[in-house]
Formats: structure tokens, C-alpha cells, sequence
């Protein structure tokens, strides 16, 4: 019983991780604002307080991460090391 509730488990992260979704929340740098990263890197942090790393931040979204603003990002959500990541398939900064 204990490895058939380990194996829906699995399989529903598995689908969780498959979908894409699309984000928002406020733009800032994953580890001078953040703490999340061990390098300066683009992250957010989403309306319901969870902090994500884009993994493919384009130039624009980097240069943006030290001004701050909102962001949107669409893309595929993991997690390593406790960490939130986002492969974002498009990513958008909010005027």
C-alpha cells in the first residue's frame, strides 16, 4: 500500500511538473533580494509569497531585475534544493 501512495505520488508531481503555467509577481534579483540563488540571477516573488528563479531569464529580464517592477512568466515549474525554478517558455516585464 505504502509504495502504491509512493508511486501516485510521483506520478501526480510528474504532471504537476509537466504543465506549463503562467506566473506573476514582482521582479527583483534571486540572491541580493531573494536569497535564493548563490549568484545574482532573476527571480520573483509571486502574489501568494512563494519565490521563483527564471532558469532562462532573457538580457531584458536580467537588466530589469535591478529595477525591480511585475513580471510574467509562462513556462514549466520545478523544484531543486527547496527551490522554486521556472523554464519559462515567455516571459514579459508589466508596464
Amino acid at each position: 500500500m505504502k509504495r502504491f501512495a509512493a508511486m501516485l505520488i510521483l506520478s501526480a508531481a510528474s504532471a504537476w511538473a509537466a504543465e506549463e503555467v503562467e506566473l506573476k509577481g514582482k521582479l527583483g534579483c534571486g540572491h541580493c533580494e531573494f536569497h535564493k540563488a548563490t549568484a545574482c540571477a532573476a527571480g520573483f516573488k509571486a502574489a501568494d509569497g512563494k519565490i521563483y528563479l527564471i532558469d532562462n531569464a532573457t538580457k531584458e529580464v536580467m537588466d530589469a531585475r535591478v529595477k525591480g517592477g511585475q513580471i510574467k512568466v509562462t513556462g514549466k515549474v520545478s523544484e531543486k534544493d527547496g527551490v522554486l525554478h521556472v523554464q519559462a517558455s515567455k516571459q514579459e516585464l508589466v508596464k
